[in-house]
């Protein structure tokens, strides 16, 4: 088991994972990067063959993670299926930050998809270039753009959980 740096922890903080302890940080960074790694290989797919289809189903599935924090389908898929063959631990219920963030993906993809189904292919590029980036960036640092907007507009603080030896 590998210790996390101390900024994917306040990564995983701003997300809403505040609550994690010590041992589940490290257990579980890797896993929560399967999510939204599989989102950015669909949605590229999607970019890529102008699928407004492929591009609204990605919409959907984001809206589904934002309204139900237990039902995330990418993350459900990891959960019933892709963690077992690695022995990781499940993932926990999307916290308020990260479903944030899935609504915002969800109506940026709504966009790329319409602009696809109307011709206005500049559009969807632009609208599904940027959840693409933000994604990327999510998959390589756990920083979320998303959340830092959740936590910029509610203004939320989550600080780590205390170093002292004898607390969580």
């Amino acid at each position: 088991m590998t210790k996390i740096s101390a900024s994917t922890r306040q990564n995983l903080n701003k997300q809403g994972f505040h609550n994690l302890d010590e041992s589940a940080f490290d257990n579980i960074e890797w896993s929560l990067r399967f999510t939204p790694g599989v989102s950015v290989v669909l949605i590229a797919i999607g970019l890529s063959l102008q699928s407004a289809f492929l591009l609204g189903a990605m919409a959907l599935l984001a809206f589904i993670g934002a309204m139900f924090p237990k039902a995330m389908p990418i993350d459900l898929v990891y959960n019933y299926g892709v963690r077992h063959l690695f022995q990781a631990p499940p993932l926990p219920p999307s916290p308020k930050p990260r479903q944030f963030s899935y609504l915002i993906s969800g109506f940026f993809l709504t966009g790329s998809a319409a602009s696809f189904y109307l011709g206005i292919a500049w559009i969807g590029f632009f609208l599904g270039g940027l959840v693409l980036i933000a994604g990327g960036v999510l998959v390589t640092t756990l920083w979320c753009l998303g959340s830092w907007y959740y936590n910029l507009f509610f203004h939320t603080r989550h600080e780590a959980p205390s170093k002292s030896k004898g607390s969580n």
